[in-house]
C-alpha cells in the first residue's frame, strides 16, 4: 500500500490541485505526504489541507469498520508553496484533525505572517502532543508569534527538533521562548535552529541559563549564526562548552553538524546604542504590529470564506496533464 507521497518540485495551482485534492480526500493508507515546491498558493493550500481533514474522516470510518493497518498522518511537509496566513485556518483544522498522530510538522518559506503564525499553532498544533519535529523557518513571527509558541511549547513532551530560523523572533521572542523552555517539559529537544532571527546577548543568555539549569538535558545541537552578538559572548562559550561535554560524554563519532553551535560568520554586533533604540522603539512597533494583526485577521476571514465557497464549485478545468495525473493516483491502492 502507498504510505508515501512525494510530490514536491512539480507545479500544482488551481488548474492542476483537483486530481491530488480528490485522491488525498480518499487514501486512507496515508502515512506521510510531502509537497516542496509546488506553487500552490494559499487558496490551492487550502484545499490541500480541507483534504487532509476530510481525510481523517474516511480514517476514522475504515477503523470502525474494523478494517486493519489504518495508519495515521504522521508526516506533513509543504514549504515553499505560498501558503500565507490566508490558508492557515484550513491547516490548522487539519492538523487539529490528526492531533493524536501527527509527528513531522514542516512548513518553512511560506510567507506565513503572525496572526497566521498564532492561529496554526493555538488552534492546530497545541494538541499534537507525539510531535517530534516542527519546522516553520523563513515566516514571520516576532513577538506575536513568539508568545503563541511560548504557551503551546510546553505541551510537546516529545519535541526533538524545532526549527524557527529567520523567522524574526527577536530578542523579545526569544526571551519568551527560553522562559517555556526553562519549565522544563522539552527534555527531549535536541535541536533548536534560530538563525536570523535579530537575537540579542540578552536572548543568548536566557538561553544558556536553561541550559546551566538542567532544563534541556537531550540539548546538542544550536543554530544561531546571523544574530546580533559576539562570537566570543559569554552566552554562547556556555553553550559551547556545553555541547562539546555533551557530545564527549554521549561518545558520538557521527556528524559534526549533529553537535554544539553552527559556524557563527554572519554575526552582527550588537550595541548599547542599539539597546537604547530598540527600547524607545518598542511600543510603537508593538502598535503597528497590533495593526498589522488586525488587517491579517481580516485577510483570514475573507479567505475563509472563499474557501468555502470554492468547496461548493470547484472548476472541472483540467488539460491533458491533469488528466495523466489523475490516472496515475487512480491507479495507486485505496482503502
Amino acid at each position: 500500500k502507498l504510505e508515501t507521497v512525494d510530490l514536491s518540485d512539480n507545479a500544482f495551482g488551481l488548474n492542476t490541485q483537483a486530481p491530488l485534492v480528490d485522491f488525498l480526500k480518499a487514501h486512507v493508507p496515508l502515512r506521510v505526504l510531502i509537497l516542496n515546491n509546488n506553487g500552490l498558493g494559499p487558496e490551492a493550500g487550502a484545499n490541500i489541507a480541507t483534504a487532509l481533514s476530510a481525510l481523517a474522516d474516511r480514517k476514522a470510518e475504515a477503523r470502525k469498520a474494523g478494517k486493519e493497518q489504518v495508519p495515521g498522518l504522521e508526516t506533513v511537509i509543504c514549504g515553499r508553496n505560498r501558503l500565507e496566513t490566508g490558508s492557515m485556518r484550513a491547516w490548522a483544522s487539519a492538523l487539529r484533525k490528526h492531533a493524536s498522530d501527527v509527528k513531522v510538522v514542516k512548513m518553512v518559506q511560506n510567507g506565513i505572517r503572525q496572526p497566521g503564525i498564532e492561529h496554526l499553532l493555538r488552534e492546530g498544533l497545541r494538541g499534537c502532543e507525539k510531535l517530534e519535529v516542527l519546522d516553520l523557518q523563513d515566516n514571520t513571527f516576532t513577538h506575536v508569534g513568539a508568545r503563541t509558541l511560548a504557551d503551546v511549547v510546553t505541551g510537546w513532551p516529545h519535541l526533538r527538533e524545532l526549527g524557527v530560523g529567520d523567522s524574526l523572533l527577536g530578542a523579545r521572542g526569544m526571551g519568551m521562548l527560553c522562559d517555556a523552555l526553562n519549565k522544563g517539559e522539552n527534555g527531549e529537544l535536541r535541536t533548536l535552529r534560530c538563525q536570523y532571527d535579530e537575537i540579542d546577548s540578552k536572548g543568548v543568555g536566557k538561553l544558556w541559563g536553561v541550559v546551566k539549569a538542567g532544563k534541556l538535558p537531550a540539548l546538542r545541537r544550536v543554530e544561531l549564526n546571523g544574530n546580533k552578538f559576539s562570537e566570543d559572548d559569554e552566552g554562547i562559550e556556555g553553550l559551547r562548552i556545553e555541547l562539546e561535554k555533551r557530545r564527549e560524554d554521549a561518545g558520538d563519532e557521527g556528524e559534526v553538524e549533529e553537535w554544539g553551535i553552527d559556524e557563527l560568520d554572519e554575526l552582527e554586533e550588537d550595541s548599547d546604542e542599539d539597546d537604547d533604540d530598540d527600547d524607545e522603539q518598542g511600543s510603537e512597533k508593538e502598535e503597528e504590529d497590533e495593526e498589522e494583526m488586525e488587517r491579517e485577521a481580516k485577510a483570514v476571514e475573507i479567505v475563509r470564506d472563499a474557501e468555502e465557497e470554492e468547496g461548493m464549485n470547484v472548476s472541472q478545468k483540467k488539460d491533458e496533464d491533469v488528466d495523466a495525473l489523475a490516472e496515475k493516483l487512480g491507479k495507486a491502492e485505496m482503502v
